[in-house]
């Protein structure tokens, strides 16, 4: 095994002898003038005198510059293809903008022999239509475009925000299955999977659609929950906020009602959004994008299904009362409110999930609140009361034909948590691409995520 990884590493061949140590932003802050470099190039120039070699890594970018007396390295660099990754040794100095590297041996790690038009770390607009199968069949090659690099980060650091958030506030993160029985909607929206083993016979799956049930187990425990896990819908919609696979933050409060969850809603999504911003000022400007927070700050202004559905009819779009909103009736309310963020209260029955209350003053809807961005970015958020009375628990089962045998033996669990010391709860859902999406005004939400899984696309890679 010893020799193997020696072979692997180059041991005794002087080629690649240790892990790397430093990074481009580490040695462009250093005095140090000896460089050990290792990168790929992006691009390069090429003088009678002289080859010019932009070299980036993860962390930043600088030139690398060869001179023609120096006849190996020259020959190389030469005919070296942009995306090669290199080992690049050589000086320290000040060129004519910035520090770069003057280049006294340089070693081909990986050749790129691919022949990409435009290429990743070519400067052209990644999230536009007319690039976006090219972009989607190559996305293994096209995590190296900037501007893709800059969206992952900014999502690395709202998720890692959103952590601190709800630690601050000492909620307990939960674990929570990806493979369950319970679901949220109907198990047509869902993508089922063979579970049978020689034990417990033949059983099927589903992929989670929404962790809320477990969730509302652990607040009996824990009081207040939250989680953060890929969600899957079978949607059939090529909408530009729809992914099959997508971040979901849940979250579970006991004795919170909705008006308790909207606020806290707001709080989280402002503070997290803010800390996020400030922190992301080098992904901001690559991407060309000023995040506007006081469009953010809670709270934000409140409507009804109905003062809603109203203003809908009255730009002559005949939607049915008890339909969900789709992408053309939000636009038509942000439109209507321009860049304010626009909650969405009391979503019928009808539309909306069987755990969640009934409203005592209308049984016809439910204690819901949708939040939608503005500027067309539609749902973000929602939140919910959700029933603790058995009795209004199965009515609303029965009304989404969850009652037969086979279904009530599905979620008997769920249902008997009704029947030993249920307390009055609520959750947040949230989908963080649409968030994301949001923030940094990209197009189409299959660029806030790494490997996108769309409708009408098999999943590559």
């Amino acid at each position: 095994m010893l020799g193997r990884l020696a072979c692997f590493l180059g041991i005794g061949t002087g080629w690649f002898l240790e892990m790397k140590k430093e990074y481009i932003k580490d040695i462009l802050k250093r005095k140090n003038k000896d460089v050990v470099l290792y990168g790929w190039i992006k691009s390069k120039r090429v003088s009678k005198e002289i080859v010019f070699l932009d070299v980036v890594d993860s962390s930043g970018q600088m030139q690398a510059v060869v001179d023609k007396k120096n006849v190996s390295s020259w020959n190389l660099a030469n005919q070296i293809a942009p995306e090669s990754s290199v080992l690049i040794k050589g000086v320290l100095k000040r060129g004519k903008n910035n520090l770069e590297v003057g280049v006294k041996t340089i070693q081909l790690v990986g050749d790129a022999k691919l022949n990409l038009s435009p290429r990743p770390r070519q400067d052209f607009d990644i999230f536009g239509s007319s690039y976006a199968d090219y972009v989607l069949k190559n996305r293994h090659l096209f995590l190296r475009n900037p501007k893709l690099q800059a969206v992952l980060k900014f999502k690395h650091k709202f998720l890692i925000n959103l952590h601190k958030w709800f630690t601050e506030r000492e909620f307990l993160f939960l674990d929570a299955p990806v493979l369950t029985e319970l679901l949220l909607y109907d198990d047509d929206s869902a993508f089922k999977l063979d579970y049978s083993d020689k034990i417990s016979g033949k059983q099927e799956v589903f992929l989670s659609q929404c962790n809320t049930f477990q969730l509302e187990a652990a607040i009996h425990s824990f009081e207040k929950v939250y989680n953060m896990t890929p969600s899957f819908r079978a949607e059939h919609s090529k909408s530009s906020r729809h992914l099959r696979e997508y971040w979901h933050l849940k979250v579970e409060i006991a004795w919170a009602n909705l008006d308790d969850l909207i606020k806290i809603a707001g709080e989280m999504l402002y503070a997290v959004a803010k800390n996020t911003v400030e922190e992301c000022g080098n992904e901001l400007e690559v991407l060309g994008v000023k995040v506007d927070l006081d469009k953010l700050k809670p709270p934000y202004k409140q409507i009804t299904y109905d003062e809603a559905l109203k203003i809908i009819h009255s730009k002559g779009n005949k939607m049915k009362w008890g339909k969900s909103f789709g992408v053309e009736e939000e636009m038509i309310l942000t439109k209507e409110f321009g860049e304010n963020f626009l909650f969405i209260r009391g979503i019928p029955c009808s539309a909306e999930g069987f755990p969640f209350s009934r409203d005592k003053s209308n049984i016809k809807i439910t204690r819901t609140c949708d939040l939608i961005a503005p500027e067309g970015f539609g749902e973000l958020l929602g939140t919910a009361e959700k029933i603790t009375d058995k009795k209004e628990l199965l009515e609303r089962m029965k009304e989404k034909g969850k009652t037969t045998p086979e279904q009530m033996k599905r979620y008997q669990w769920y249902v008997d948590l009704r029947d030993y010391g249920i307390i009055p709860h609520g959750g947040i859902g949230m989908g963080i691409e649409r968030v994301v999406r949001y923030l940094l005004k990209i197009p189409h939400v299959r660029d806030t995520i790494s490997f996108p899984r769309l409708y009408g696309r098999y999943p590559n890679p």
